[in-house]
């Protein structure tokens, strides 16, 4: 399940599942809440990646696309809370310069 938070000038992105996983069979959640934002003008937008264990070439392609849409109208996405495995994924892809990824929210 997904959930979008506001705090300050973001709308977070959050998986609600523990071991979440982003992949063909459930991408479509995410990139509906993410037209969703993109539609309703939101410019800065922040990926919780907490609860996120693993994430395929779809689940990818759906933030690149994202990305590039926000860029082009002058926001900006990051990732938050991504583990070391999952941000190898973005590494080894590289698709991790299209992102600012933080720790936490401090």
């Amino acid at each position: 399940m997904i959930v979008v938070e506001k705090l300050k000038d973001y709308s977070i992105v959050r998986f609600t599942e523990p071991n979440s996983e982003i992949e063909f069979n459930n991408v479509g959640d995410l990139k509906t809440v993410l037209n969703d934002l993109i539609g309703k003008n939101e410019k800065k937008i922040l990926i919780d990646f907490k609860n996120v264990v693993y994430i395929d070439s779809s689940g990818l392609g759906v933030l690149i696309d994202a990305v590039k849409r926000l860029n082009k109208a002058s926001g900006e996405m990051g990732i938050l809370s991504i583990s070391k495995d999952v941000l190898d994924v973005f590494t080894a892809t590289k698709i991790g310069q299209y992102f600012r990824f933080y720790k936490d929210l401090s």
